[in-house]
């Protein structure tokens, strides 16, 4: 290398090293530097997390209603979110049983039990995917 290029390498690496040294123990920090504030505050944010699931409930029920099934409430959402938490932990558990890790024993069974469907599935209507249903084997 010439000495043109070690002046611009070592030059760049103590620029770099400036940089890093300010961001490190200048005090405070960026946002303050720059007066930045959040837009909204925590509360502000949980009232609004608390209307949108409001608003998702009634939108829900809403088109329950027209299809002519029951509302439902918000508890039943939180039900049913705890059975697929723990249809989803069954899951894992029986697919950790099947396929062990390497340089493990398999399990004594012959074959793993078939995954269910979810505690709520026979509520929901059926989606339309554009795709025929599968063939019964």
């Amino acid at each position: 290398m010439d000495e043109f290029s070690l002046f611009v390498f070592f030059g760049g690496l103590v620029v770099i090293g400036i940089f890093l040294a300010i961001g490190k123990w200048y005090p405070g920090s960026g946002a303050e530097q720059v007066d930045w504030r959040p837009a909204r505050s925590p509360e502000v944010e949980a009232e609004l997390e608390i209307d949108d699931v409001d608003q998702m409930i009634e939108a829900q029920n809403a088109r329950r209603r027209a299809s002519g099934r029951v509302e439902i409430s918000e508890d039943d959402v939180r039900a049913q979110v705890a059975a697929d938490e723990r249809w989803r932990q069954e899951l894992r558990r029986r697919a950790r049983t099947a396929n062990p890790p390497p340089g493990t024993s398999p399990p004594s069974r012959a074959a793993p039990p078939a995954a269910d469907a979810p505690p709520h599935a026979a509520d929901a209507p059926p989606r339309a995917t554009g795709a025929p249903p599968p063939a019964d084997e």
